[in-house]
């Protein structure tokens, strides 16, 4: 893997019908910015970029955005859920890593201290907010790998 682009979920609702967390919905401001996100990401992704999906309602509706645009799959991966943690995430990443671009659609705290696992940086350093994309790009040095932020986009108002 040489990009792996991490996308939080848009704004969701506080509360779901259900009263279930993994059932809230985005909301239309949400809708709006992952529409938004997801324009700039299909003009800006490698054409062969694997998708990979919490099955959180939120998650799933950002992703469809990019979906929509009808040059992305999406895969549900539980290893991205709200239950699951950053070592989860960073243990099942390497089976993708013949991906070139692997773009994650997830949750904050975990996607914050992803990039702080892959940065070396302290662990409360990194906040990813509502919509936005950081692109982590990783440098290969013969058996050594390395990673730094390439890009940070928020959708803006």
């Amino acid at each position: 893997m040489t990009d792996l682009i991490i996308w939080r979920h848009a704004e969701a609702e506080d509360i779901s019908a259900s009263g279930k967390d993994t059932d809230r919905a985005l909301t239309a401001r949400g809708r709006k910015d992952a529409a938004k996100m997801a324009k700039w990401l299909d003009d800006n992704l490698p054409a062969d970029t694997v998708v990979l999906c919490s099955p959180a309602k939120r998650c799933q509706e950002t992703a469809a955005a990019l979906s929509a645009l009808n040059k992305y799959k999406i895969k549900t991966e539980d290893f991205l859920s709200v239950e699951s943690n950053v070592e989860r995430i960073a243990f099942a990443l390497p089976s993708y890593y013949s991906a070139k671009a692997l773009l994650l659609v997830g949750h904050q705290p975990n996607l914050g201290l992803l990039i702080v696992k892959l940065l070396g940086m302290h662990e409360s350093a990194c906040v990813v907010k509502k919509c936005s994309v950081w692109w982590v790009r990783q440098r290969t040095d013969g058996d050594a790998k390395s990673y730094y932020i390439y890009g940070v986009q928020q959708p803006g108002k």
